[in-house]
């Protein structure tokens, strides 16, 4: 689940962008966070995500290739856990995933 949060991030960061990865623990739940800079998503693209074959930027889909099972893929990994996972985004700017365990 983490190198999926993390291969999207380094495909979807900027030219000289920024990645982030860290595990923090906050009282008794472990936080997994992976932030990278780029366009992020359109708010109104944000609850579909994690929808399989769900691609969000046509134009970037060829040049970053997949299929847009990956966030789909982490998000079964996650519910199965019960995990939780939540997404600060900054459209035009920066996306951050935070998985809490």
């Amino acid at each position: 689940m983490a190198a999926i949060f993390i291969d999207n991030a380094l495909k979807y960061s900027n030219d000289g962008g920024t990645v982030r990865v860290s595990l923090k623990r906050i009282g008794d739940k472990k936080v997994l966070s992976v932030f990278n800079t780029g366009s992020g998503i359109r708010e109104s693209d944000k609850e579909k995500i994690f929808e399989r074959f769900y691609r969000s930027d046509e134009s970037r889909n060829r040049a970053t290739g997949g299929y847009g099972l990956g966030l789909a893929i982490a998000k079964s990994i996650i519910d199965r856990h019960k995990f939780k996972v939540s997404v600060m985004n900054q459209p035009g700017k920066s996306i951050c995933f935070m998985v809490t365990m």
